[in-house]
């Protein structure tokens, strides 16, 4: 799990280096894809086994994923909700 987690976060680490970068759709989907994929296995585990207890090293990563999905809200947010204002008035 130790690695899964330390993955989930270097994918998180791809999409801050997105969120410097000129904004590609594309590859913000791409990364999404993978995070998604990473929470779907995250729900099956917890689903699938009340009683797994994180190790500290575990907690702390997790709490650094938690932190880095604030930074990035702030960050994309803005720029998802500009694109999606755009496409509606060109409609």
């Amino acid at each position: 799990m130790n690695e899964k987690l330390k993955n989930t976060y270097a994918i998180m680490d791809s999409l801050e280096d997105l969120s410097s970068k000129k904004f590609i759709s594309e590859d913000i989907k791409n990364i999404n894809k993978l995070l998604n994929g990473d929470l779907l296995q995250y729900a099956s585990i917890n689903k699938s086994s009340n009683s797994y207890v994180f190790s500290d090293e575990e907690k702390k990563i997790i709490s650094n994923i938690i932190s880095k999905i604030d930074i990035l809200e702030s960050k994309i947010l803005p720029k998802a909700n500009l694109i999606s204002s755009f496409s509606e008035s060109v409609r």
